[in-house]
């Protein structure tokens, strides 16, 4: 052994409280040297939990809301579902217009249900044609018009005609097609 290294040895041997705060001091720099390397990746983490958090807390904000679009979304859903035409039901079909016809005073002297386009893609609904004459004064045809523009079920203008009988007698033949479950 080198003297100077047995001279180290008896120093320590001599003070081992300093020999022990000594390797200590060597010991938590070293750890500390490595956990300074770490700080950029834990300080990156961190971000990414803070953000995710932030993220969560505009969700929880806005929950309630969206519970309430959805809830309305669907009561607007079961609405058209429920006035949706089935075509079979040709009775319930045609007092929808004569119910009109009674509420306008109008007459409805022709109406008739066509067959339903056999070339229809959308598989959720199918469009149910129809034919029908108004007759009656201005008032009660626009009426008319208007209950079946603005009615539960959704319609569908495809054509229409207007002609004057008389000073007071308007005719209108509409073409139309309501929306009607397949």
């Amino acid at each position: 052994m080198s003297p100077q290294a047995s001279s180290f040895v008896a120093f320590l041997r001599r003070n081992p409280f300093s020999a022990i705060c000594a390797i200590l001091i060597v010991g938590l720099g070293v750890a500390s040297w490595f956990l300074w390397q770490q700080i950029g990746d834990l300080e990156l983490a961190r971000q990414d939990r803070a953000k995710e958090g932030e993220d969560m807390l505009a969700l929880l904000i806005t929950g309630s809301t969206q519970r309430q679009e959805l809830a309305a979304v669907r009561e607007a859903t079961h609405r058209i579902e429920d006035n949706l035409v089935i075509e079979t039901n040709l009775a319930e079909n045609l007092w929808y217009f004569y119910k009109f016809e009674e509420q306008t005073k109008s007459r409805l002297p022709e109406l008739h249900q066509l067959n339903s386009p056999t070339t229809d893609p959308s598989p959720l609904y199918c469009r149910v044609p129809y034919t029908l004459r108004i007759s009656g004064t201005y008032e009660q045809v626009a009426s008319f018009l208007l209950a079946v523009e603005s009615g539960p079920r959704l319609a569908k203008i495809n054509s229409f005609t207007f002609n004057r009988r008389g000073p007071d007698a308007i005719t209108l033949e509409l073409a139309l097609d309501l929306l009607g479950k397949k």
